[in-house]
């Protein structure tokens, strides 16, 4: 948990102040059911014998936190946003992060505190500074309802969810994760130079891809995955789904399935499913294999 806080840290100091411009506008989103992973994934994870650290997100996470989703915004802005679904009858957001600080070395100088607290639109938005000792960043928070709490890098998007411009019917259609991401506006968003980059990236097939989403979804027995490539033509999915096929049937020439029985099963319930534009690939992992994944 230490290095998640670390993680956490650097990463809300790597945001430079931003013109907010709103969820409906993001250009990601990466959505993940609390409650179905602690339920279902959590236990059997506990008995891998790969595992080298316990795994307890009872003893981090709020007890009542159901659903998390994060979103952040287009090429030319830097922001962050993360909204929380569940039962927060009581919670305290101050009180409940420096509850965590005792993960951090002191020598780290990792600090959260509340600066102020203002009402708008009848709801109170607290503001927090976050240092990592060297640098200070400003979050806001608002606790819209017992169910539902807001927080951003950036006071107006926080502003704007206290107005009612948006609702949280996105959170509660996703599986047990699910990502949406643009790939254009994304890899402008990290710096990336398509053009110039002499890697994979650097493929005509692979600068087409525009947009990639990605879900996880309990289907009884197992994991259900399913990835979703939108591309410029499609002409670039044929493409796309003879290099698919291309690395399964290379796969099946190593003998590594035969090795790897997560591999093996993912390979044998492997679909590829061609949709003009867009390439659908999904497979299901039984949840009899989870407790012999490698996930050191």
């Amino acid at each position: 948990m230490k290095k998640v806080i670390l993680l956490i840290a650097l990463f809300v100091m790597s945001i430079q102040p931003a013109i907010a411009t709103g969820y409906d506008e993001a250009n990601w989103f990466a959505t993940v059911d609390v409650e179905q992973v602690r339920t279902k994934i959590l236990p059997l994870l506990a008995k891998n014998k790969h595992a080298n650290v316990k795994i307890n997100l009872d003893e981090h996470l709020p007890d009542g936190l159901v659903k998390l989703t994060l979103y952040g915004h287009s090429e030319q802005e830097d922001d962050l946003g993360l909204v929380a679904v569940g039962d927060f009858t009581g919670f305290d957001l101050n009180e409940y992060v420096n509850g965590l600080m005792y993960w951090v070395e002191p020598e780290e100088e990792v600090t959260f505190n509340l600066i102020e607290s203002e009402y708008h639109a009848g709801q109170m938005i607290q503001h927090f500074s976050f240092s990592d000792g060297e640098n200070t960043k400003s979050i806001y928070s608002t606790q819209l309802s017992d169910e539902l709490i807001v927080i951003s890098v950036e006071l107006d998007e926080v502003k704007q969810w206290a107005n009612g411009a948006y609702n949280d019917f996105q959170m509660n259609q996703s599986g047990l994760v699910s990502l949406s991401v643009n790939i254009e506006s994304a890899m402008a968003h990290m710096g990336a130079d398509l053009s110039s980059n002499t890697g994979p990236f650097n493929s005509v097939v692979v600068s087409k891809i525009k947009q990639f989403s990605a879900s996880i979804y309990d289907v009884g027995e197992g994991l259900s995955i399913e990835g979703a490539l939108g591309t410029a033509d499609a002409a670039t999915a044929k493409q796309l789904e003879q290099v698919v096929n291309g690395l399964i049937a290379m796969n099946a020439l190593s003998n590594l399935d035969q090795k790897n029985p997560i591999v093996a099963a993912l390979v044998a319930s492997l679909a590829i499913i061609n949709q003009g534009n867009e390439l659908i690939i999904s497979t299901e992992l039984p949840y009899n294999l989870i407790p012999v994944m490698d996930v050191d």
